[in-house]
This record gives C-alpha cells, structure tokens and sequence, in this order.
C-alpha cells in the first residue's frame, strides 16, 4: 500500500481531534494544570494540521503562518506541561520567544521556499530536543517511566525534524513539497502520530502519579494546616517509639492547645479562627527540627514527637513557639495567640506510645488548669 502525505496530514488531524475529545471526557476540563496544558498543547497541534491543509488547498498565506505558529506554540505548552510535573520553573522568554519569532520569521521571508521551511523545522527542532533533554536529564523529579516515554517519543520525532531542517540547508532542491509522498514526509508523519501517541499516554502516567500523591497527601496530613493527621501521626510516633525502647533512646512527647480558642471564633468568626490554626501551625513547624514530627491531634491542639530528646529540649520548642508567635503570629492576626503545654518522656517499662500522650495529655490539662499558657512537665 502506497501511503499518500495528505492523507497522513488529514489521520494526524483526526488523530489530535480524537485523543483530545477523549481527554476531555475521560479526565475531564477541570484537571490539574499539567494535563490541561498537554491537552491544549494537542488543540493547538490540531489547528495547525487544520491551518497547513487549508493553506495548501489554496488559502491565503496567512493561514501558513498562523498553522505554523501554532504548531511552535503547540510544543511551548508541551513544555509548560512537562515543566508543571517536574516541578521546575518556566523561562517565559523560551514560551513566548520562539512562537513569536518564528512567526514573524514565517511571514517575512514567506517567498523563499526553503527559508520558511528551515524557520519552522529549526524551531520545532530546538523545542522538541530541548524538553527531550529536560525530561530525561539526570536528576530530573518525577517517575522515569513517564520521563522517558515522552522523552524517546519527542526525541524521535524530534531528530526527524532535524533531518528535514539539514536537507533544507544542504540540499533544498531535493526537499520534499508539503503534498510530495517523499520518505521524509510519510516517515516524519509516521512518526508524529506514533510520538502524539506515546506522549498523551506519557503525560497520562504524570498524571496518575500526580493523583497518587495527592491521594497519599490527603490521607497522610491535615487538609487545613498542612501538619500530619492524627492517625499517621501515631503510626510514625510508634515506629520511633519502638526505636527508642530498642535502643534506649531519649524520646518525648509535647501536647499544645491554643488557650480560648473557642473564644477567638465567638469574636473574629471561623474563617479567623481557621487562619490562626493554620499560622500557629507553619510556627510550629519552623521551630522544631527536621526529625521530629508535627501533628494535628484534634480541634485546636497539636502534638509534637520528639525523637532522641529529653524535656529540656521539648521546653526550649515550647519557648522558641512562644517567641514566634508573639513575633510573627499576633501582629498578622491583630489579637495575642498563647497556647497551653504538657510534655512527658519515655519511661522505663512503657509499653507503649499511649502511656506518654497520656501523661503529656494529663500534663496538659494541669497547664490549662493553673491559668493557660505555660507548660507543665507530666
């Protein structure tokens, strides 16, 4: 069977018009940023196929132009995509730059054949080989499997453009013209399709492994102050807890409450009282030290673990958070935030997490009891 060029420049519009429609249904408009970006990526991909058949079919010139802007800005969102799930930050000037230039470039030396055609191949070139190197780069965040998948797709398809780029400069006579059944244009279309293909699925595997942390996220840490929830609180407070009984180390437990917290909503309204859980909580974190672990517990009190520590260093956190807040915290919220604390160490012949919490608990209660904020040993 003898494949004709526009017949594969009509299967790759088809193609991009499919995969987006199924995008859209089966993950949906209102996804994460990467996989919007992907899928407009796609659309634009599309209206470029759109705008070079047209154009061909006797369009004015314009409509060359706009399909090549748009396939270069196309490849500027594949790069925002993959930039989005890398966790790397954007250059603006490379997203904006080159679709601008090249269309620019385009328009004005639009009569010289091969001019326009390396203005194009050069682009694309550069972009796909670029985010080729950014996504299988050592040291590159996220999953290798998704990585490299797109990577190997864009870089195929990427050293095609590449080869019709060099042909245009070291043999424009021998170019092939858009419509021609030349092996440059059939495999270079071959290869684009096969390259969307692997791609979309690529981004769909960045797109679980996104979802699948999120879902670790939301199961792990609490979704208003970002500190862990209670249950994965206590199962990290139980594996040092057995570290520490093992090897006779230190370990100690901190149980703070904000004082009158209820009264913080009665005045100012939940949305205050929320912000002042979330801020006493970012203070919490920046005055304890990496090891030890941070946890919401209920309401308005928070737990701290601290592994291989002994009280005095619990006391100095409960003075450092006292500190913070009076200097950071107060002033942003307009009204003085204190809170009350008991702490208790491991003892000898504990068996288990729960007898500290308890005593931190009941050390807790006492501190409330004797007039709020201030710490009491358990």
């Amino acid at each position: 069977m003898k494949l004709d060029a526009l017949t594969l420049f009509a299967s790759m519009f088809i193609n991009l018009t499919l995969i987006v429609g199924a995008l859209l249904l089966g993950v949906g408009r209102k996804t994460r940023s990467g996989m919007r970006l992907w899928t407009a990526a796609l659309v634009l991909q599309a209206v470029a196929w759109a705008a070079l058949v047209a154009a061909y079919k006797g369009w004015p010139r314009e409509m060359a132009t706009l399909g090549s802007a748009a396939m270069v800005t196309g490849f500027s969102f594949m790069y925002l995509a993959a930039k989005s799930y890398l966790r790397q930050p954007v250059s603006l000037p490379w997203v904006v730059g080159v679709p601008v230039v090249t269309a620019v470039l385009h328009w004005l030396v639009f009569e010289n054949f091969a001019a326009r055609i390396l203005v194009v191949n050069v682009a694309i070139g550069l972009q796909m080989l670029w985010l080729t190197w950014l996504l299988l780069r050592p040291g590159s965040t996220g999953s290798w499997r998704w990585r490299w998948l797109a990577g190997l797709a864009l870089g195929a398809s990427g050293a095609m453009v590449a080869c019709r780029a060099v042909l245009v400069i070291v043999a424009p006579e021998s170019y092939p013209r858009f419509e021609s059944p030349h092996w440059v244009n059939i495999v270079g279309l071959i290869v684009s399709n096969a390259s969307v293909m692997a791609g979309t699925l690529a981004f769909l595997l960045a797109y679980r492994d996104e979802a699948e942390q999120e879902l670790k996220r939301l199961a792990t840490t609490d979704g208003l102050t970002g500190v862990l929830n209670r249950r994965h609180w206590m199962e990290q407070g139980l594996a040092h807890f057995n570290l520490a009984r093992r090897h006779g180390r230190g370990l100690v437990v901190l149980m703070l409450d904000i004082d009158f917290f209820k009264r913080i909503n009665d005045t100012y309204g939940h949305q205050t009282g929320d912000r002042a859980l979330t801020l006493f909580a970012a203070a919490l974190r920046q005055v304890v030290r990496q090891p030890d672990l941070v946890g919401r517990y209920g309401g308005e009190e928070f737990c701290v673990l601290l592994p291989m520590s002994d009280l005095a260093a619990a006391e100095a956190v409960d003075q450092r958070l006292r500190a913070a807040l009076a200097h950071d915290v107060s002033p942003v919220l307009g009204f003085d935030v204190t809170f009350s604390a008991g702490v208790a160490a491991l003892r000898e012949g504990e068996v288990g997490l729960e007898d500290i919490i308890a005593r931190a608990d009941q050390a807790l209660y006492a501190a409330k009891q004797g007039g709020r904020n201030r710490i009491v040993r358990g």
